[in-house]
């Protein structure tokens, strides 16, 4: 190797690891600055797709979801704060030479609504872009991380497909989000043990796209179970893990002398009555949706039965208008005409 690939090599290095703390520091601009350039070396250095990319394209990938994620929350913000400030103007206004004068100029009113309209969807438009370009990264990863068998790329290709369905999640595409979420299902219970909590939160994501999917919602409580499940099992293996070690399963009162197991029972216990309270929640929403559906046949069955019973029954007289028509009022001259009339005919 010579000596400017091993500088570019280094360099390469450098920018991942910079990178991946300004990653978690949260600094997602200068993550997805430093990882974007640590991967074009990359792939000069050890060419396109190659396995020893794989780890700084997933970092790139998950740095350019939450980039996305905050720009997008804090667009979302200014607009509520804008439609705040429309509501309440922070200092009286004073009437403007149009207003007091009376000419209203109603064109100059509408331009800047559309201006502000094309504004809004531009910004849209370049959040849709920026998770496209998320994903775009992430499918790299995946591809990459895809080509080998062992245990730890599979759990990191696991993760990847958490973020793949992270992505269509943020852009409210869930039915897309479901297959990802499956598969890293899947390669996580091939890997990890039963009571591992990567396995609670991997059932929890999948339940909340399962809720908002158009076709599968119904399957969202069995992941909310599956979630509790797990954590049921880490608190087993966490007690006699205590027990092994001559503590048994009391729990001291004294939070500052917990032990690190009891400690996590503990937290575990909240998250499963948080997850018990979304089960009722969704129990009780689908409990809602039958009855409506229920209600629905019912209405329509009772429409198609008064149907089919009305077959044989004579046609309403609906377009008879007979009962509308005025009836004018007879007089004595029109009784004499009538008598009249009748005379000349016989």
């Amino acid at each position: 190797m010579s000596t400017s690939e091993i500088g570019s090599k280094e360099k390469a290095q450098t920018l991942y690891k910079e990178g991946t703390t300004a990653l978690s520091s949260n600094d997602y601009e200068t993550s997805v600055e430093k990882l974007g350039e640590a991967c074009q070396l990359l792939d000069s250095i050890n060419g396109e797709l190659a396995p020893e990319n794989g780890d700084a394209y997933f970092a790139y990938g998950r740095a350019l979801l939450q980039s996305a994620i905050q720009q997008n929350t804090v667009l979302g913000e200014s607009g509520q704060d804008s439609k705040a400030a429309d509501v309440v103007p922070s200092h009286p206004q004073e009437p403007s030479t149009a207003a007091q004068s009376g000419k209203f100029h109603f064109e100059d009113d509408a331009a800047e609504q559309d201006e502000e309209e094309d504004d809004e969807e531009g910004e849209q438009n370049q959040q849709d872009d920026e998770f496209e370009t998320a994903w775009d990264i992430l499918d790299i990863a995946r591809v990459i991380y895809e080509k080998s068998e062992d245990k730890e790329v599979r759990l990191k290709l696991s993760d990847v497909h958490l973020c793949l369905a992270d992505v269509s999640v943020e852009t409210e595409k869930f039915d897309n989000a479901l297959p990802d979420y499956q598969k890293a299902l899947d390669i996580k219970k091939e890997c990890l043990k039963e009571d591992d909590r990567q396995l609670a939160e991997a059932h929890y994501k999948y339940a909340l796209a399962l809720e908002f999917s158009t076709s599968e919602s119904d399957k969202a409580e069995s992941q909310i179970k599956a979630a509790i499940d797990v954590f049921k099992k880490r608190i087993t293996t966490l007690e006699e893990q205590d027990q092994g070690k001559g503590k048994g399963k009391a729990i001291v009162e004294d939070k500052n002398s917990l032990s690190d197991n009891n400690k996590e029972i503990i937290e575990i216990k909240e998250l499963i009555q948080d997850l018990n309270e979304k089960l009722e929640e969704l129990t009780n929403q689908q409990k809602t949706e039958k009855e409506a559906e229920a209600l629905l046949k019912s209405l329509l069955g009772g429409s198609s039965t008064n149907t089919s019973n009305n077959n044989n029954a004579q046609p309403a007289t609906v377009n008879d208008l007979s009962n509308l028509i005025k009836r004018k009022k007879r007089t004595d001259e029109d009784d004499k005409k009538d008598e009249s009339d009748k005379k000349q005919k016989q």
